[in-house]
């Protein structure tokens, strides 16, 4: 993980520019540090030619330096105020366009489809919706290559954490499957106005084909949301919760995939998880747990 980065630029004050007072609602922290911004662009690799969708474009300054790079920029944003103050006083040029949007609403599919060509991700997610836009970006990664997006540092533990750790969880596991997750470097909570009480970090998502396929991707999640709700607990008492199973048949599929019923979610690998939900959704389509196979 890089540091942050050493070149000294001043603190841009939002209030003197005459900005829109941050919602605390919408979670709005803005990064206001030019070198850090001009430092986040670089490192998330984008191109001439690349289409690229931002996630909450705040003040606009970000927006700026990617359209300086890609040769289409559409700035997400749900707070009309913001886009009327970009619009007003930080002229964008041509290839960048504005729109008001819910990031938990939009389709990437369509805009992918608009665009002409899979797109890149890149922005400073509310802390308090995060997660919930990384499910997103999931269920939809057959649109998108690339994201490099901001999170609180805690929730960037989650998504870089491995079995056996204190943060390994459903987060982790779940984007695993399908993405390789790299940590960028951590951004002091000063570079931001307001200023959060925590740190944030930049994390990177590449998006790939899953090293073993889930046969059924929702019943994989359900799986694995399962497991983590009762982490604490052995695996086979933490699955009670499948009313499609008995405990029986979840044992029997334990067995099969050469899982310990005592293990607990947390030392399980994404394999595992894919292995088991497999394995159970054989059960279900064969309807017979005594011909319970693998199924990859």
């Amino acid at each position: 993980m890089i540091q942050n980065p050493a070149k000294r630029y001043p603190i841009t004050n939002i209030y003197e520019l005459g900005f829109p007072l941050p919602k605390r609602s919408l979670g709005q922290n803005f990064l206001v540090h030019q070198g850090t911004i001009e430092t986040i662009v670089k490192l998330s690799g984008i191109q001439p030619g690349d289409r690229v969708i931002e996630l909450g474009a705040g003040l606009g300054a970000m927006t700026g330096e990617l359209s300086k790079k890609a040769s289409k920029v559409i700035g997400l944003e749900i707070d009309e105020r913001l886009i009327k103050w970009v619009r007003e006083k930080r002229p964008l040029p041509g290839n960048v366009e504005l729109r008001h949007s819910d990031i938990l609403r939009v389709s990437f599919q369509g805009l992918a489809e608009e665009m002409g060509g899979t797109l890149k991700i890149i922005g400073n997610l509310p802390y308090n919706i995060s997660s919930q836009v990384v499910f997103k970006l999931i269920e939809e990664r057959n649109y998108i290559n690339r994201a490099t997006l901001m999170f609180q540092k805690e929730v960037a533990e989650r998504l870089v954490s491995c079995p056996g750790s204190k943060a390994y969880g459903i987060l982790s596991v779940v984007t695993g499957y399908c993405a390789d997750v790299t940590r960028l470097m951590d951004i002091p909570p000063g570079l931001f106005r307001p200023r959060p009480k925590v740190t944030s970090t930049l994390v990177q998502m590449e998006f790939r084909e899953p090293v073993i396929v889930a046969t059924d991707f929702a019943f994989f999640k359900n799986i694995v949301r399962q497991a983590f709700q009762k982490r604490r607990k052995k695996l086979i008492n933490a699955l009670k919760g499948l009313a499609s199973f008995s405990q029986d048949e979840i044992l029997h599929a334990l067995e099969v995939c050469g899982i310990d019923p005592g293990y607990r979610a947390e030392v399980l690998s994404i394999e595992n998880f894919v292995t088991l939900s497999n394995t159970l959704a054989h059960t279900i389509s064969s309807g017979n747990n005594t011909q319970m196979e693998i199924t990859h």
